[in-house]
C-alpha cells in the first residue's frame, strides 16, 4: 500500500492468498493479537489515502509471482530501502533483428 502511495496511486486492487487476512481487514474477522491490531489499524489509515482500495483473496497458486516478490525482499537484509521495483516489459526495448531460414525437404536428417 505503501509503495502504491509513493507512486501516486488513487485506486488500489490488492490479492492476497490469506483468507484470514483479507477477512480481517473487511473486518468479517476480529483481530485480537496485538501486532495484529496494530498492522490493521496502519492499512485503515493508509486507505484513506486513496480514492478506493480493494483487497481480494485468490488462491495461492496465483499468487507466485507476489510469492516470489516477498522472498526476495525477505532475503535483502543488508538492503537499506528493501523496495524492489520491478518493471513488466511486454516485449524488448531492443529491437530484434530476426532472420528466417528457409530449410529444404531434405537434408542430412532424411533418412
Amino acid at each position: 500500500m505503501r509503495m502504491a502511495q509513493d507512486a501516486g496511486a488513487l485506486y488500489l486492487l490488492a490479492y492476497s492468498d490469506s483468507q484470514l487476512i483479507v477477512k480481517r481487514v473487511s473486518g468479517e474477522y476480529e483481530a485480537k493479537e496485538e501486532s495484529m491490531v496494530r498492522y490493521l489499524q496502519q492499512i485503515e489509515e493508509l486507505k484513506t489515502k486513496f480514492k478506493s482500495f480493494q483487497l481480494q483473496q485468490i488462491p495461492r497458486e496465483e499468487n507466485v509471482k507476489a510469492d516470489f516478490l516477498s522472498k526476495l525482499v525477505s532475503e535483502l537484509e543488508d538492503c537499506q530501502t528493501r523496495r524492489i521495483t520491478v518493471q513488466h516489459l511486454p516485449q524488448p526495448r531492443v529491437p530484434l533483428n530476426i532472420q528466417a531460414i528457409s530449410l529444404s525437404d531434405s537434408d542430412w536428417r532424411t533418412p
